[in-house]
């Protein structure tokens, strides 16, 4: 079986489109449904089915692409071993989007600038920052984990032979509004003023991330943004709110946004750093480590 037959398989489930993923993976469109029909004949299955709108996946393709999935990432991870071998002296971090820890990060690189490679800091949804620590794209993951989620990824990370490390804990999340909104008065957030409320919040994030924990109404207006950009531009057009664990000085004062705490659910989370097991840290790395704990405990608790 090719391996990168796999790829182009997770590619037309990601787009649900063979068309759109063909054009994605500049192979033609033709070639791509001859690599269905060979793999479908492969594995004495259906992966997909065709419908009007694209392609859907089909119960036992759900359980192929999991595997397929699976093996990206551990091929992924042996063409990385000679980059964990070979430490580098750069900052290397996937984080979860928050002003605070990139703040951090730019502050540190202030006085700890490295010479000899560029640090590299990329902003994604908690399973995303997870598959990248997975596959060795960076060498270091900042997640948060609620405490509400029903969600366990203990099995996850030790299947993956991953370490989590505890940052900070019981991290209280807020709403956080535009200084414009007349709510932004309140000393107090309900969470039913939330759940009444438009939202907006990053496109990429899992639903379970915050609309089931919330418990917001499946009919609410959420707009979907994704980018930090056009997360502030919502929140200052003074119709949307959002939440989150609570965003940097320097970010207060460029958006004129305010976080609040929420009054009527006990929403608290932890947040923590991932890495490889077999990876050690460099002393660089836990400098800025150790300086982002700090940071996050002035700035968010």
């Amino acid at each position: 079986m090719n391996t990168q037959h796999l790829n182009y398989m997770l590619e037309i489930a990601k787009c649900r489109s063979i068309n759109q993923a063909a054009k994605n993976l500049f192979i033609s469109q033709p070639y791509l449904s001859n690599v269905i029909k060979n793999m479908e004949k492969d594995i004495g299955f259906a992966v997909f089915v065709r419908t009007p709108a694209g392609v859907e996946v089909t119960q036992n393709g759900e359980i192929f692409l999991e595997c397929a999935k699976q093996i990206q990432l551990q091929t992924e991870n042996i063409y990385a071993i000679k980059a964990n071998i070979n430490r580098k002296n750069n900052l290397s971090v996937a984080t979860i989007y928050s002003s605070v820890i990139l703040q951090s990060f730019l502050d540190f690189q202030s006085f700890n600038k490295s010479l000899e490679e560029q640090d590299v800091i990329c902003e994604n949804n908690l399973n995303d920052i997870i598959d990248q620590v997975i596959s060795g794209k960076v060498r270091i993951g900042i997640i948060v984990m609620s405490r509400l989620s029903k969600l366990s990824r203990v099995e996850y990370f030790e299947k993956y032979n991953l370490q989590s490390n505890t940052l900070i804990t019981d991290v209280p999340v807020k709403a956080i509004i535009y200084e414009g909104n007349p709510m932004s008065k309140k000393k107090f957030i309900d969470i039913e003023d939330i759940r009444k409320s438009p939202i907006v919040y990053y496109s990429n994030t899992n639903k379970e991330d915050f609309i089931d924990l919330l418990k917001l109404n499946p009919k609410q207006e959420i707009l979907y943004v994704t980018d930090r950009g056009s997360y502030f531009d919502a929140l200052r057009s003074g119709k949307y709110i959002s939440i989150t664990m609570e965003i940097s000085r320097q970010q207060k004062r460029y958006s004129g946004c305010c976080c609040i705490p929420i009054q009527g659910i006990n929403m608290c989370a932890d947040i923590k750093y991932i890495k490889q097991k077999q990876y050690t840290l460099t002393k660089r790395e836990k400098q800025f480590l150790d300086y982002l704990k700090e940071c996050l405990k002035r700035d968010v608790m």
